[in-house]
Formats: structure tokens, C-alpha cells, sequence
């Protein structure tokens, strides 16, 4: 399961502003890693593995969420540059509105731990240098409840920020 985590982290990681310097870049990348996400996660299907990630051992799940040092514009093109990096094959991707939000979406499959995965990646911003990118993993073929849950959370997170 810290695989998924890890492919999940490693996703995220492309989202390092290049106009900063890196001592600048990694200070603020560390200061949003430490941000509590707003999510509520069904705690019978899913526990707690970091303050912002939540698994499922079996089936194969994840849900997760983390600020990046971003702008709108700049994660939606690098999320689109990006997907093919991760051996993430994209079903569909663009634009949407969740909870009166416009959100980047892309919807794909990959492969960690030996196990097919059905991936749902949302992107939306916080402030203009700021993104809050939410992602769901679950096992292919895994019970409907765990992709209902998982649904459940990412709209959770998706709301106006303080």
C-alpha cells in the first residue's frame, strides 16, 4: 500500500513552480505539504496513513490530498504533460464544475503493486499561486461502495477555501 501512496506523491510532485528559486520552492512545497486537506473519508472502508492520505488494504484504495505550489493554469498543463510520465493511461480529461468549483479532472488507469488501477485526479484553485490536487485509486473491479467512497471524498474537498 505505501506504493500507491508513493505513485500517488510522485504525481504530485510535478508541481513545483519554476519561477521560484529551489530553497524558495522547497520551503513553500514544504509548508503546503503540512496543510491539513479538508476531506471526509468513510473511516469504515478507509484509515488513516498520513494526515492526508487514506488506504485501503484490500480491495487496493486510496484517497489523497495535498496543496502545490501552483497556479491554475500552470497545473493544468502540467497535469496534462505529466500524465503519460507516470505510466498513466488517460480515459478522459478537461474541465468541470464540482460544488459550483471549476475543476481540472483526468480520469485513467495504471499499475502499482501488481494490481490494475482506476485513477480519478482532480486539480482546482485556492489562491493564484496555490492548487489543492485530490486523488482517488482503487483497485479495478473493486466493490462499488469503495468507488462511491471515494467519490464521496474528493467532492468533500472541493469547496470555496477561507
Amino acid at each position: 500500500m505505501k506504493k500507491l501512496i508513493i505513485l500517488a506523491t510522485l504525481f504530485l510532485g510535478f508541481f513545483a513552480n519554476a519561477q521560484e528559486t529551489e530553497a524558495e520552492k522547497q520551503a513553500r512545497a514544504v509548508e503546503l505539504m503540512s496543510k491539513k486537506v479538508d476531506i471526509t473519508v468513510d473511516e469504515e472502508l478507509f484509515k488513516t496513513a498520513t494526515p492526508n492520505a487514506y488506504v485501503s488494504e484490500s480491495p487496493k484504495a486510496v484517497v489523497m490530498g495535498m496543496y502545490v505550489p501552483e497556479n491554475y493554469d500552470n497545473a493544468k498543463k502540467k497535469l496534462s504533460e505529466n500524465a503519460t510520465a507516470q505510466d498513466f493511461e488517460v480515459t478522459s480529461s478537461g474541465e468541470k464544475e464540482i460544488n459550483g468549483i471549476k475543476v481540472l479532472y483526468m480520469y485513467g488507469t495504471s499499475e502499482a503493486e501488481g494490481v490494475k488501477l482506476e485513477n480519478k485526479i482532480y486539480c482546482y484553485e485556492v489562491d493564484k499561486n496555490t492548487c489543492l490536487m485530490l486523488i482517488g485509486m482503487l483497485e479495478v473491479e473493486a466493490d462499488k461502495k469503495y468507488s462511491d467512497a471515494i467519490d464521496a471524498a474528493l467532492n468533500s474537498a472541493i469547496k470555496k477555501q477561507d
